[in-house]
């Protein structure tokens, strides 16, 4: 799923809203340092997201049996697969 900067940003705002709200998170940087470390996130995991699904395609449709896209044979693999190379491309923690 492809998000506009224009919600990407939105989305960072209302994250950034709903801590400072919450009592129980303490914010020591500025709201606008947050909401550019939130949008990069968010940014890498669509990124991220995006090549895992072509990777995922290219690999069901490299099978030696066609499986029609949206099928439940297709569905099936295009899980399985999506999960494994999502467990490869994870990023490192810190």
């Amino acid at each position: 799923m492809r998000l506009s900067r224009a919600k990407v940003n939105h989305l960072s705002r209302l994250v950034v809203d709903a801590m400072a709200a919450d009592d129980r998170v303490q914010i020591s940087s500025e709201a606008n340092d947050i909401r550019l470390e939130i949008v990069r996130l968010i940014t890498e995991e669509i990124e991220r997201d995006a090549m895992v699904d072509d990777l995922v395609r290219t690999k069901i449709t490299s099978q030696k049996r066609d499986f029609p896209e949206g099928g439940r044979e297709w569905e099936i693999l295009y899980r399985q697969y999506y999960q494994e190379e999502m467990e490869k491309h994870r990023p490192p923690r810190e």
